[in-house]
Formats: structure tokens, sequence, C-alpha cells
């Protein structure tokens, strides 16, 4: 009698415990009491690249403006899964957010992958940044592509120029004959194919390996993110030639986290973005200002590229926007490509960085 007591009363306990924080569980993750949120957010970066802390300082104001309502905890290198997972885990609902490169799905989202991928089209990170907000605010149908893969982006950061780092000198066209050289992406896969060199696609947590164990001679990256990877202890040459300058991975959010968002919480995810993109210019252009500088000092050597080598590289190359218009003409969305090389090339000719930032 007392037994069945006992357990009538643990019984009871239990479930008023499970009706009390059932609804707690949201999205696959815990709530406090209070109906406080944690989103957890994959990353496919680490924690001390110029652009991660920009992350964290989102996640950081995200917290105060919404009075601890709302927190976001990110994992930094790929902590809850492969780069290429990203997407998946986000439309099911696994993750509530990514910081992950559109780039490298450039099948599932070939608007979103273009100026994650084209080559030599853009000359410096306000460039860069300006164009992906034009993007955003101009061409709906880069919402609803990434819509329809349950997904929606906030914001893009900006990389420094990616220059050419590598074992050996390269300081002519014709040393990239046979070089193996890290792309993403099909374009520049292109880009290194056109002057005889051999494409060796690769996610960024694969480098060192790939380095270390021969499978590449060299990769376009920018100086910061060489210092960041440890890329310098086994590539210590840099040639001056910048095969892609753009927008680099965005912070995505799922679309039924963003639904269950208040309209006031979304405009402070809006507002908050923005500042987050012109910190993260001027955090950019810092970074790689002092990267350059700690490189010279351990001794790596920056070699300069010819203009007229540069001028017939692009010229060996594929021409990337007709290309891209023709491809997107087939998937029925040649004029939201038409528009976007329009802004492209019109934010290209007429802005630049200056030295304060925009």
């Amino acid at each position: 009698m007392i037994r069945s007591r006992w357990l009538y009363i643990l019984f009871t306990t239990l479930f008023f415990i499970s009706g009390s924080f059932g609804s707690a569980f949201w999205s696959g993750n815990v709530c406090e009491a209070s109906d406080n949120i944690v989103l957890k957010m994959n990353h496919q970066f680490p924690e001390n690249t110029a652009g991660s802390k920009i992350d964290k300082w989102f996640a950081e104001q995200i917290k105060k403006e919404t009075n601890g309502r709302i927190s976001i905890r990110i994992f930094w290198s790929n902590g809850l899964g492969k780069p290429r997972d990203n997407l998946s885990l986000l439309a099911r609902g696994a993750i509530d957010m990514a910081g992950m490169s559109a780039g490298y799905f450039p099948d599932e989202m070939p608007l979103l992958a273009a100026p994650n991928s084209i080559p030599m089209a853009m000359d410096d990170v306000c460039q860069a940044s300006l164009i992906m907000k034009a993007f955003l605010e101009r061409i709906p149908d880069i919402h609803k592509e990434a819509a329809d893969l349950g997904i929606r982006p906030i914001f893009f950061h900006v990389l420094n120029p990616y220059l050419l780092v590598s074992k050996r000198p390269v300081t002519q066209l014709s040393d990239l004959q046979g070089m193996r050289i890290r792309t993403w992406g099909n374009e520049m896969a292109e880009l290194v194919r056109s002057v005889g060199g051999k494409p060796v696609p690769l996610f960024l947590p694969d480098l060192n390996d790939a380095f270390k164990h021969d499978i590449i001679d060299g990769c376009p990256f920018s100086v910061d993110l060489t210092l960041s990877y440890n890329i310098h202890k086994l590539a210590r040459h840099i040639t001056e030639v910048t095969l892609w300058e753009g927008p680099s991975w965005g912070v995505w959010i799922g679309t039924e986290t963003w639904n269950r968002l208040s309209v006031d919480e979304q405009t402070i995810f809006i507002e908050t973005a923005e500042k987050a993109r012109k910190k993260d210019i001027s955090m950019a252009r810092k970074s790689g200002h002092e990267a350059r500088q700690v490189l010279i000092d351990k001794g790596i050597e920056f070699h300069p590229f010819p203009e007229s080598q540069t001028i017939e590289w692009k010229q060996k190359s594929p021409d990337y926007f007709s290309r891209f218009i023709d491809q997107m003409e087939r998937q029925g969305k040649g004029r939201a490509a038409k528009q976007m090389v329009d802004i492209w090339q019109k934010i290209r000719k007429h802005n630049r960085c200056t030295e304060n930032g925009e």
C-alpha cells in the first residue's frame, strides 16, 4: 500500500514537470521556464578570425537588445556538422542558425552562390559588402531561392582579397602549369584550368592536411586567414594576384525559427545585422593590414605579379557573367541573374573603399 502511494506521488510529480516544462522545448533547443530561447548556430570558421569576432558581437547584441530572451550559442569550427551538412541541418531544424558559405552549394542556391564563387570580379571588401546588400534589398528571387530551401539570409561577411598562397614562388602564368590548387564551386576550378593548373575541390577544414600531405601546392587565401589557419607554416610564398574577392559566409537562420520570432525580435535581428555588416568592413581591413605585417615579420615572401599576366589570365578565362546568365536562364532565373550582373557592374564601377570605410 505504501509502495503504491509512493509510486502515485512519483508519477504525479513527473507528469507535472513534463507539463510545466514541455513547452520549453523549441526547435530542438531547451528554453528556461521564463521562455528564454537558445538558438544553436553551427559555424564553419574558428573563433579567432576577424569575421568570427563580428558574429560573436552579433550574438551578444541580440541577447542585449532582447533583454536576455534570445541567446545564440555558436559552435565554432563545424562543431555541429561539416560545412556541407549545414543546409540540411537548417532545413530539418537540427540547428537554428549557421555561419556558412553559399559557394558550397552552387547547385542548390545558384543565385546566392555566384558572388561567393565568380573570380576576379570585385576589387575590395567595400564593393563586396555593398553588392551583397543590394542583392538582398533589390532582388526578390534571392530570398525566394533561400526560402525554397527553408532558410533565410541575415547578413554576409566579407573577406580580404584571396591572393595565391603556395609552397613555391609563383611570379608568372607559366609557373601555374600543373600546379594543384584548392578550389570551391565551379568557377574557381575554371580559372585554375584556364592556365594549366589542376583544381582540387576542398573545404576549409581540409586545407592544412592537404598541404601537409602534398595534395595541393597552393590555394587562394587572404593574408589574415593564412595566419589564422596557420597555413603560413606550410606554404611560405604569397603572390600578389587577387584570384577572388567578394562576400564570404553568410549568417543564416532556419525559416521555421525565424517565423517563431516576434515582429519586434525580427526587427532587432535586421537592425543588428546592418550594424554588424558595417563593422565587418572595418574589422576585415584592419585584420588584413595587421596580418600582412605579421607574415612579413615571420619571413613569408610576397611576390609581385605583372599586371600584363593578370590581364592575360582574365582573357584565357571564361566570360563568367555571360555564362552565369545563360545558366540561370535555363533554370528560369535569367531575369534575376541579369539584374544581379547589372547591379554588380555598376557598384564595381562607382564604389571603392575610402580611407574610413565605405
